[in-house]
């Protein structure tokens, strides 16, 4: 079971909701609370490396579109 596709694709959406859900807190504590086009904008990024980078990358931000601009 833990190598069929289906269940892999079901674990690669919890690490990215949660990589979304850490990036969405920790940017507003540091840069205020996201508009809605900064959550749909997240919402659209289905790549769980950059996520992580964007997540790194939040830490030390100063606005939204530094987060969601990582490359």
């Amino acid at each position: 079971m833990h190598e069929s596709d289906t269940y892999l694709a079901i674990l690669d959406e919890g690490q990215e909701k949660h990589a979304r859900d850490a990036i969405l807190i920790v940017g507003e504590e540091l840069v205020g609370p996201p508009d809605e086009s900064v959550k749909a904008r997240l919402s659209a990024v289905t790549d769980l490396q950059r996520l992580n980078r964007m997540l790194r990358r939040a830490v030390k931000a100063t606005s939204w579109e530094e987060i969601l601009d990582t490359p």
